[in-house]
């Protein structure tokens, strides 16, 4: 949970474009994480589904963000 809020912290107050992603990223692998938790505690498929889906779009956003950034420098 330390992690999450220390992240969050950096997300507002990072000093460059690539920390703030690379912060928001680790947010969303956070909750992945508890989605998937909760999947295991609870037996329910649905929290499963949705972290996969959820973790496949941070994949992408962060490789988009990351080509944006590298086309930008040059």
């Amino acid at each position: 949970m330390a992690a999450g809020i220390i992240a969050l912290i950096r997300a507002v107050a990072g000093p460059t474009f690539a920390d703030r992603v690379i912060s928001i990223s680790s947010v969303i692998s956070l909750v992945v994480f508890l989605m998937v938790l909760q999947a295991v505690t609870s037996g329910s498929q649905i929290y499963l589904d949705i972290a996969v889906v959820l973790m496949l779009l941070s994949f992408v956003g962060t490789l988009a963000i990351a080509k944006f950034i590298k086309v930008k420098e040059t």
